[in-house]
């Protein structure tokens, strides 16, 4: 091969990479012209097709919002609570049937159809935006600016179809909600609600072991809520325990004890937070630091008082009372800290997107690239990537909103097995066959939850195709064994000297007694 025709060929080459990088530059731009076209104005007009009004519930943790609102759906023909969790939506249930007033429960593990119910209560995902109703309660709406949820508040009061919608929401949202409800021209009523029981910080405390009855003990990890909550009952003080991972009906099982009065201690993760009603009397904070996903880092001045927030129940305690093992200036100040108003809305990923003819992983990946303008956030589809990379395999032969379906299935991505269960399911699904059973066993307490997850994804996997399967008498036998470790097989989460197995303060950053650790420094211990 003569130069002049190697150079020449090589020169071709170039030249068509070329155009080829300008083909996929060009539709890329014009996949990003069209993304952007999806943006709060796109919302705002929609809203103002819509003919509602709007009660505005503000105010701080144990205020009473949710309660007025409640009274107002129960006044209603027809209506609709939309919350951020299960436990809230299944309250929610309990109350409103308990008061003669038929009511469905719809969350993403299980459907209850009452017969003749005109009311239903549900987490906010599983909204009908379809069915017209008379009243709806959007609870926790300062959630809007959460990046992996906050598209459900934001599609929910731009497009729930009620003739009255209650927003419930903590002081800092107030001037977000209603720049949101005037861009649309909406009528709206503000009630702002105090506090029932005041609230203040009482300074240290110093062990675990001081724990009184109608205590809040909180701590940041499955973990160390089970290390706690171990060292108490060695103590001989009884405890329940809430943490995120817990079943619903599980948690509920733990509150029922706490409110009743067969544990006298709470031990539990900031899932205490979000609108679980609990007899407390003081809130201790055993940690002042936590994991968000990414990094370990110091609570902030919301979080804290939202926690904090739970302390005093009107009716049994008049006062709440706030203690700290560390940070205790942190938390002082924190209480007393007028939180700033949010700035900004999250908006949802665009399902009219799945129309595009580009791959789905594209059109998420491109919708995380786009930037933000001022006032809004878009969905973080992340989440939602990790599950497409896990069958990227078989993802581009399954029809797009199917696999759009299947891959917004929430799922701890975190937690591998569970990932790889998923996985299989979505393999079932794809090939049309029986998905498989739950690999978890149901040997321990870890077992038993990781087995009630699974059953979680399976059965939404199956809603997403159409099926609804009942299992939930499976699901109650598990959160029977989980109550059941969690009351007699808390010994193993004790803290133990690495040395002599003396039990330690949960909340010890040493793996040995000071006893132990006083040896090895003069050196008592072989090596």
């Amino acid at each position: 091969m003569s130069y002049n025709y190697w150079y020449w060929k090589k020169r071709k080459q170039k030249e068509q990479k070329a155009r080829q990088r300008s083909r996929e530059e060009r539709r890329k731009n014009e996949l990003r012209e069209f993304l952007l076209d999806f943006d709060v104005e796109s919302l705002r007009e929609y809203a103002l097709t819509m003919d509602r009004c709007f009660v505005l519930h503000i105010g701080p943790t144990n205020s009473g919002k949710t309660y007025e609102s409640i009274q107002a759906l129960k006044n209603a023909e027809s209506g609709a609570y939309l919350g951020p969790l299960r436990l809230l939506a299944l309250e929610m249930y309990d109350n409103l049937n308990e008061a003669g007033i038929r009511c469905n429960l719809l969350t993403g593990e299980e459907s209850v159809m009452i017969p003749g119910a005109n009311h239903t209560s549900s987490t906010i995902e599983l909204c009908d935006y379809d069915r017209r109703i008379d009243v709806a309660v959007i609870d926790e709406a300062q959630m809007i600016t959460d990046p992996f949820r906050g598209d459900r508040w934001a599609r929910a009061i731009y497009m729930v179809n009620a003739s009255e919608v209650h927003i419930c929401l903590a002081p800092e949202a107030k001037d977000l909600i209603i720049s949101i409800l005037e861009s649309f021209n909406a009528q709206y009523v503000v009630h702002h609600h105090e506090r029932l029981a005041p609230l203040s910080f009482e300074g240290p405390f110093k062990s675990i072991r001081g724990a009184k009855p109608g205590d809040a003990l909180i701590v940041f990890s499955r973990k160390a809520v089970l290390s706690v909550s171990a060292e108490l009952e060695h103590s001989g003080i009884k405890s329940s325990v809430i943490y995120g991972a817990l079943p619903p009906v599980s948690r509920r099982e733990e509150v029922r004890k706490f409110s009743t009065g067969e544990t006298s201690v709470v031990v539990a993760t900031d899932a205490i937070g979000m609108g679980i009603s609990l007899p407390i009397k003081r809130v201790i904070f055993c940690e002042t630091m936590k994991y968000d996903g990414v990094s370990h880092r110091r609570l902030n001045a919301s979080e804290i008082k939202q926690i904090a927030g739970r302390a005093g129940r009107y009716g049994i305690y008049d006062h709440g009372e706030v203690l700290s093992m560390s940070d205790y200036r942190t938390i002082k100040e924190a209480l007393n800290t007028e939180i700033e108003q949010a700035d900004h809305i999250t908006l949802p990923f665009p399902e009219a997107a799945l129309e595009l003819d580009y791959p789905l992983d594209e059109l998420m990946k491109e919708w995380n690239k786009l930037p933000s303008a001022p006032g809004f956030l878009r969905a973080d589809m992340s989440e939602a990537l990790e599950l497409y990379k896990s069958i990227k395999q078989i993802a581009p032969k399954i029809e797009k909103h199917l696999l759009y379906k299947m891959i917004t299935c929430p799922v701890d991505i975190k937690n591998g097995e569970l990932v790889k269960y998923w996985a299989r399911c979505a393999m079932a699904i794809f090939t049309q066959k029986a998905l498989p059973e739950p690999d978890a066993g149901t040997d321990s307490l870890e077992e038993c939850e990781l087995r009630y997850k699974e059953l979680d994804v399976r059965h939404q996997m199956l809603r997403r195709i159409g099926i609804e399967e009942d299992r939930m008498e499976e699901k109650l036998v598990l959160c029977k064994k989980i109550n059941e470790f969690l009351e007699k097989d808390k010994d193993r989460y004790l803290r133990r000297c690495s040395y002599c197995g003396k039990v330690m303060p949960s909340t010890s950053s040493f793996g040995m007694c000071d006893k132990c650790y006083h040896k090895m420094q003069i050196g008592w211990f072989n090596s």
